[in-house]
């Protein structure tokens, strides 16, 4: 090789080349291709007695973060008697303009199925209706050349806006979001018996409480999840009928689940994100008020543990009636600094339909020893807490004279009884229900009292005193934290007194 070609190559490499796209006709210019659009979804609404999850499950769905017209919505109701087939039918009208389609399948009669002992009863007869109605979903979405199928029962709520297309990127036939519960019930199992009954594992709890995290395969996944009809080995799958094989318990679940085995196809739960919130199951004679109680107990601990549930815009909520229960006076104790802890027990409160008095908390960051003397405020000389040893800290000064200013409105007021919450308390499970109870067995027995904790830490564990003809009621050793307690005229005069 010569010079020449040195100078050529040189020369090629400095002039500057064409764009990638540059024709020499203007008719071969092409503008570059536009994406894919996403894929398409039926998403599954099968309701039956579920007025009071609804409106916050309908919600959810409205706000998933995915294109409205690429899904289509199935829904069937059947054997209601509360408002469930009215709340499906006022939102499929509103929002069916926005979804590709929509099918509305409703049984307004019967209202029970023969033989079950309440509306939360799983009879066999109702197995098999629903087997048959998820079935039916299934072949609309396969006629509908649906890409997947979501199915939600309807009282999970889908709190991950995210949810749907976090799944879709997993890349498995059948696979669930991990919901929350407000016990360590869940919508999976890690394991199952031989017979295809669920089977304790080692493996459950880190994986419910997501001290790992991941998509798992397990044996089983229920309630709400993500079938890929895309895949080869989803074509075999279904709810009815069973397999032929099948000789497991007659539950939808669980004939699912053997459909999977059967068609070579593993079930994975994932928990790589809070999807979400499941309620716990009642029992055979529970009623809609206990699965209600159930559900309203699941949306406070969401208030905490987030995302909080909102419910559907297209919807229309009874008012509620917040009343004092048998109290004279309901004291929430706030700090203007803290808004947040204002709004969520509020909403709280209002929840369990129960009015409440704001209280301005003092504010002990701000003190420092002269405006505690300008205050009058002075430590009892020689006090320390007998278990951690130390004297009171700022903010504990501010949380006493915070309680303090209640104690002297009960006294001025001549309140027979009040009861007092902070701003972080928690509650749990039918807790106007048990205080309600409460209450009433103290006056049966005419027990006399001063105070009584309705939360607290026990310092010294030990056996207290039982009160006897009062269930869950005992005198109190000494105790650390007024989160919440009920306290009485007399009770608020000694504390004053003091």
């Amino acid at each position: 090789m010569g010079p020449t070609w040195a100078v050529q190559l040189l020369l090629a490499l400095l002039l500057p080349r064409p764009p990638a796209a540059a024709a020499y006709f203007s008719e071969e210019r092409q503008p570059g291709e536009s994406p894919l659009q996403s894929p398409t979804v039926l998403v599954a609404i099968i309701a039956r007695n579920t007025a009071h999850t609804l409106p916050y499950y309908l919600g959810a769905l409205e706000r998933l973060d995915y294109p409205k017209d690429r899904i289509s919505i199935w829904a069937a109701t059947d054997h209601n008697v509360d408002n469930t087939t009215a709340i499906l039918r006022e939102w499929l009208t509103s929002v069916q303009r926005f979804y590709h389609y929509v099918e509305w399948r409703p049984m307004e009669e019967p209202r029970s199925y023969p033989n079950e002992l309440g509306p939360k009863h799983w009879t066999r007869t109702r197995f098999e209706y629903i087997m048959k109605l998820k079935q039916a979903a299934l072949k609309s979405a396969r006629k509908q050349w649906a890409d997947y199928i979501l199915y939600v029962d309807t009282d999970n709520i889908l709190t991950d806006n995210q949810t749907l297309k976090l799944l879709m990127a997993e890349n498995k036939t059948v696979i669930a979001p991990l919901l929350t519960s407000q016990a360590a019930y869940s919508n999976f199992w890690c394991g199952i018996t031989p017979q295809g009954y669920y089977r304790r594992t080692a493996e459950y709890f880190p994986t419910r409480h997501r001290q790992r995290l991941g998509c798992f395969a397990v044996p089983m996944v229920h309630s709400t999840f993500l079938i890929d009809l895309r895949k080869e080995a989803a074509q075999d799958l279904a709810f009815y009928p069973p397999h032929p094989d099948f000789s497991w318990a007659f539950d939808d679940i669980i004939v699912f689940a053997f459909s999977c085995r059967a068609s070579e196809v593993q079930m994975y739960v994932c928990n790589k994100e809070q999807y979400g919130f499941i309620n716990i199951p009642g029992k055979s004679q529970s009623t809609l008020e206990d699965d209600n109680q159930n559900f309203i107990h699941l949306m406070l601990d969401a208030m905490i543990t987030g995302p909080p549930m909102a419910p559907s815009q297209f919807i229309h909520l009874p008012p509620k009636f917040p009343d004092k229960m048998d109290f004279d006076e309901v004291y929430l104790i706030n700090l203007k600094r803290r808004p947040d802890r204002r709004e969520r027990m509020l909403q709280a409160l209002y929840e369990l339909e129960i009015k409440c008095k704001i209280i301005d908390a003092v504010d002990g960051s701000a003190f420092n020893s002269s405006t505690l003397n300008a205050m009058g405020i002075s430590m009892l000389p020689g006090y320390f807490d007998p278990y951690s040893g130390r004297t009171l800290t700022k903010g504990e000064i501010g949380c006493f004279l915070s309680h303090y200013s209640i104690w002297k409105e009960v006294v001025d007021r001549k309140l027979n009884k009040a009861v007092v919450f902070e701003d972080d308390v928690r509650f749990e499970g039918h807790f106007k229900r048990k205080l309600t109870r409460l209450l009433s067995d103290i006056e049966d027995v005419a027990l006399e009292w001063d105070l009584i904790y309705l939360g607290r830490k026990l310092v010294n564990p030990s056996q207290e005193e039982a009160i006897p003809g009062v269930r869950n009621l005992v005198v109190a050793e000494y105790s650390y934290w007024t989160l919440a307690y009920a306290i009485s005229l007399q009770g608020a005069e000694k504390l004053v007194n003091s």
